[in-house]
C-alpha cells in the first residue's frame, strides 16, 4: 500500500502542476481535512469544496503558482513529501520562491488529510500526532 500512495501522490501533483483540479480531486477523499500555508490563505478547508475554495484562492494571488516535487518519503499511511513552488504576486509583482513540506494521510488511495508545514521536523511532528 505504502509504494501505492506515493504513486497516489505524485500523480496528485502533476494535476495540479497541469492545473487540473478536477483531475486532482479524483486522489481527494470528498470529506477531506485541509490545512493550507500560503500567506493568508492559512487555515483548514474541508471537502471538494473547501479544496477548490483553497486552489481558487491561491491561483487569484499567484496565477503563474509552480509547485514541484522535491522528495516524497513512505511513512506507511502518510506520505512526507518535500516541494518547491515559484510564483508572483498578481498585485505586486513580487516573486516567491520557497521550499515547505507536506504530510498527506491516505486511506484506500484517496488522500483524507493534508497539512503543510515550514519545516520537515514540522511536518514529521504532525504524522506522530496523527498515527
Amino acid at each position: 500500500m505504502s509504494q501505492e500512495n506515493l504513486e497516489v501522490t505524485r500523480r496528485a501533483y502533476a494535476a495540479l502542476q497541469r492545473d487540473d483540479i478536477d483531475a486532482f480531486l479524483a486522489y481527494v477523499h470528498p470529506d477531506a481535512e485541509w490545512h493550507s500555508l500560503v500567506l493568508e490563505m492559512e487555515g483548514t478547508f474541508h471537502g471538494h469544496d473547501g479544496v477548490r475554495e483553497w486552489w481558487s484562492s491561491l491561483r487569484a494571488v499567484f496565477p503563474d503558482w509552480a509547485p514541484s516535487l522535491v522528495e516524497t518519503r513512505d511513512l506507511g499511511e502518510h506520505v512526507l513529501a518535500h516541494a518547491s513552488a515559484t510564483a508572483s504576486a498578481r498585485e505586486s509583482g513580487v516573486g516567491i520562491d520557497e521550499n515547505f513540506w507536506q504530510a498527506v494521510e491516505l486511506r484506500d488511495g484517496l488522500v483524507v488529510w493534508y497539512a503543510a508545514f515550514r519545516t520537515e521536523a514540522e511536518a514529521l511532528e504532525a504524522v506522530a500526532r496523527r498515527a
